[in-house]
């Protein structure tokens, strides 16, 4: 992606990060829209809050690699590193033993991050003292130094899952503390450098947006079954769109694939087309989506400094009918007030 094309808002990036991993009331915290960054007193307020919340369920515990020297004979012991104890006829052994505490890297994490925000100046004397409660609670988690890497080390199973949003939220802290770029926005690419993962956060937020946001349609990813028979079907491929929004009252669809790229269009005799491949996916889970409801199908891109707003009436079937539909091609300006994104998300489901 261009490092030069494409940057967004660090207010909107955080919000978009809220509706991918489903937390839209920090969204609805911030209220005021005329700030280009999430306002630091108040992601620190929401920090104290989930460490709290944390803390109540128990801190998550792992198992940490020791090694010590010892007279009493624990764990697996290291002949090697113990051979010059062994001439010396020291009664002194290298063992290396496992222990199942608290010192693991997100609790480190957790900690690094309440050290960062007492340094904040004018913090409230009532958030300072609070904050020095948390870290006695943390007195035996070791301190970290943080990098950008360091949250992607981090994988939390179904049990752990309490720890997400305090994660979210030291992220967007550590990204504040280290911004050097004082027009108030950084590059996707620097603040999470993974195609893949962001192609899978722009599908979850728009995905989770109309989950949150609207109640006349349903929101889900939905599988569908190819219109094959015969022939050995267990080698096709699984169909299943990135967010299908349904309403069952007014006998609708709509589905949307979502796609980040920096460029939408690809050259061709020096010419800008759309991805075919794009064009083709889209209308082929249009021709297979529903027997009763008619469905339109939405392309939606981020714009990259180019907008992009088309409709094509396009013949689908429906049942054993062919019915005229349509097929938008559009582009969502991530890089405006989060008022007109929330507005543009909505307009999208409008005929």
């Amino acid at each position: 992606m261009s490092d030069k094309k494409y940057k967004v808002p660090i207010h909107n990036l955080f919000c978009v990060l809220c509706y991918a991993y489903e937390m839209p009331e920090f969204v609805s915290a911030f209220k005021n829209e005329d700030e280009d960054l999430p306002n630091l007193n108040l992601l620190i307020d929401l920090f104290v809050k989930e460490t709290d919340k944390i803390m109540k369920r128990g801190l998550i515990r792992g198992y940490n690699h020791y090694t010590q020297e010892t007279s009493q004979l624990s764990g697996r012991i290291l002949f090697e590193q113990s051979l010059n104890h062994i001439i010396q006829k020291r009664p002194v052994l290298i063992c290396e033993k496992d222990e199942f505490d608290q010192d693991i890297l997100i609790n480190q994490v957790l900690k690094v991050t309440l050290e960062t925000l007492l340094k904040v100046k004018y913090l409230p004397k009532k958030q300072k003292t609070k904050i020095y409660m948390q870290l006695n609670k943390l007195r035996h988690v070791s301190h970290v130094k943080l990098f950008r890497k360091t949250f992607s080390l981090i994988r939390l199973s179904r049990n752990e899952s309490y720890y997400q949003k305090m994660l979210l939220l030291a992220r967007f802290i550590f990204e504040l503390r280290n911004l050097s770029d004082k027009d108030g926005s950084f590059n996707m690419i620097a603040v999470l450098n993974d195609d893949k993962k962001m192609q899978y956060i722009f599908e979850k937020f728009i995905l989770n947006f109309y989950r949150f946001e609207q109640y006349q349609f349903l929101s889900k990813v939905e599988r569908m079954k190819w219109k094959m028979f015969d022939g050995n079907l267990g080698i096709l491929p699984k169909m299943k769109t990135d967010i299908s929004l349904i309403d069952r009252v007014n006998k609708q669809k709509i589905i949307i694939d979502a796609k980040y790229y920096a460029d939408i269009f690809l050259k061709s005799f020096n010419a800008d087309k759309i991805r075919s491949t794009h064009l083709y996916q889209l209308f082929t889970y249009l021709n297979h989506s529903s027997d009763v409801h008619l469905t339109r199908g939405i392309l939606v891109y981020p714009t990259n400094g180019l907008e992009v707003d088309e409709i094509y009436t396009v013949p689908i079937q429906v049942g054993l009918e062919i019915q005229i539909s349509t097929i938008r091609i559009f582009t969502l300006n991530l890089n405006r007030k989060w008022s007109k994104i929330h507005e543009q998300m909505l307009g999208l489901l409008e005929s």
